[in-house]
């Protein structure tokens, strides 16, 4: 017992002392990502690459949410701000292009692109219990 244990600790400080093979330049940090969702692989009715190179960034994410933003109404701007998110595919609102506002049960919705609009509009409960959390 008391051997398997010194095995343990031994292991343990190697690995704390050598690491785990993990190359010693640290990584820069992660970006916070959406919420989770199990729509966000199908992104509505097609793919990410259909809004072009999104390995390439030339403004932040909130750069480019603020621009797309600004070509909304005052009063449409900052609801689509206060939601943030595309309650289909997780996408921050305005990376993609002008959000595009659906009216669901009363309520105004703020989605990403128009790829995004059938699901919304066939589970609509699904995404609108997304926007109260």
């Amino acid at each position: 017992m008391i051997l398997r244990m010194s095995y343990l600790a031994a292991a343990a400080l190697s690995m704390g002392i050598y690491g785990c093979g993990a190359s010693s330049v640290s990584e820069p940090a992660a970006q916070p990502s959406p919420p989770a969702s199990s729509d966000q692989d199908t992104h509505g009715e097609h793919d990410h690459n259909e809004h072009g190179d999104h390995g390439e960034h030339t403004q932040s994410d909130m750069e480019k949410m603020k621009a797309e933003l600004a070509k909304l109404s005052p009063t449409d701007a900052a609801s689509a701000e206060k939601q943030h998110f595309c309650p289909v595919s997780g996408e921050m609102l305005g990376t993609m292009g002008e959000p595009i506002k659906v009216e669901v049960k009363g309520q105004p919705v703020w989605i990403c692109c128009e790829g995004c609009r059938k699901r919304l509009l066939e589970n609509p409960d699904k995404y609108l219990a997304k926007l109260q959390n």
